[in-house]
């Protein structure tokens, strides 16, 4: 894999916590932050892919819910035994 530098310029804070961390991990500082973003990328990938199939779900149940709404008085009328109760 090709690979290309990048100057990137972070608070003096953050640089000190991230070599802490990157040293705990046995990391140079480059592979810390190459993680770190891989990682950040891949959980904003999966974020977004559980919206998507939550929508679609959501969506599905909603027609679901609808198509049954529709068919409960044609299936009240139609089953045998059903009779309908009079309030009173």
């Amino acid at each position: 894999m090709a690979v290309a530098k990048v100057a990137l310029s972070f608070p003096e804070p953050l640089v000190k916590q991230i070599d802490r961390s990157a040293k705990k991990a046995g990391l140079s500082r480059s592979a810390f932050v190459r993680k770190a973003v891989e990682r950040s990328l891949q959980e904003s990938a999966e974020t977004h892919l559980v919206r998507t199939v939550y929508r679609i779900y959501t969506e599905i149940g909603e027609e679901d819910a609808k198509l049954a709404e529709s068919f409960l008085p044609l299936a009240a009328e139609t089953l045998p035994g059903q009779t309908k109760r009079r309030r009173g």
